[in-house]
């Protein structure tokens, strides 16, 4: 177990901006060494310049939805710092849409970004881990939407719930294999003040004109201002790094920061109970929608 960051080498992805920015500006606070990647190459090195005043920080450009670049990614972290010791698989995107209306473009993108990348970065960096057989952690950031399904998240709560399935198997494979070296934390956040980079700014081109008609849905246009509000108003991301590096040091499996109101909570609990009871919650869940 892990008491603590001080020396250790964390490696960070969607670091960037929001809150993998955040997260590698407390890893380092703890005394780790940063190895941050991003798929946007100029806001990487803006990042890096910004990090590198308080330590050392190895900076790696990466399409996380790629498995040769994150190959790359973990062969350039072990050539620099050798042993890893904590991973956070961060990157995300969020687009809204209508199950039968989105693309398999827009349902590639989103799988490659939120879940192929757990599973490139678990495949890339968890058998060095294991090897090694030093202290180290595995950090999946998935959302409050991984336990519950919104009108519109179609592609988004489907690669959310399934990277917290894939980590929770991560972590019964450890135990069940006798992996004691290696934590493994799920966090699952509701709306955080991050300054998220919406699709329409990180969407490749050729999604452009798909993002952007998904806002013509008034249904999908009141969630995302729902969304986007609380990102004024949401949790402050500084509370979400100090629980996620708490839940580290702790080595919690879970922890759900800001998704603990009522509201949210009953809604998770109907749609758990809903899927174990076969009884079907969502007419009630939805009401406020068809208002």
């Amino acid at each position: 177990m892990m008491r603590d960051l001080n020396g250790k080498v964390a490696v960070i992805t969607g670091a960037a901006s929001g809150i993998g920015l955040a997260l590698a500006r407390g890893a380092q606070a703890r005394g780790a060494r940063l190895v941050i990647s991003d798929i946007r190459a100029d806001a990487l090195t803006e990042a890096a310049a910004d990090l590198a005043r308080h330590g050392e920080v190895l900076a790696v450009p990466a399409d996380v939805s790629d498995w040769t670049h994150v190959s790359a990614l973990a062969d350039a972290a072990h050539d620099r710092f050798g042993a890893i010791n904590l991973l956070i698989n961060n990157a995300g995107v969020f687009a809204s849409g209508l199950t039968w209306e989105v693309s398999l473009e827009q349902y590639d993108w989103v799988i490659g970004v939120n879940q192929r990348s757990v599973i490139h970065g678990i495949k890339a960096f968890v058998p060095r881990m294991i090897a090694g057989g030093h202290d180290a952690h595995v950090v999946t950031i998935a959302s409050g939407a991984g336990i519950t399904v919104n009108p519109g998240f179609c592609t988004y709560s489907m690669t959310k719930h399934a990277v917290v399935a894939l980590t929770e198997a991560l972590y019964l494979d450890l135990l069940t294999q006798r992996v004691s070296n290696i934590g493994v934390t799920i966090v699952m956040p509701g709306v955080v003040q991050s300054n998220i980079m919406f699709p329409e700014k990180t969407g490749h081109a050729a999604l452009q004109d798909e993002l952007k008609a998904r806002q013509d849905n008034p249904v999908l246009a009141a969630l995302e201002a729902v969304m986007r509000a609380g990102v004024d108003s949401g949790l402050p991301v500084a509370d979400l790094v100090e629980q996620v590096y708490a839940a580290v040091m702790a080595r919690d499996l879970y922890v759900l920061p800001n998704f603990t109101s009522d509201v949210s909570r009953a809604q998770a609990q109907a749609i758990a109970m809903g899927r174990v009871t076969a009884t079907d919650p969502y007419p009630a869940l939805i009401a406020p929608w068809l208002q």
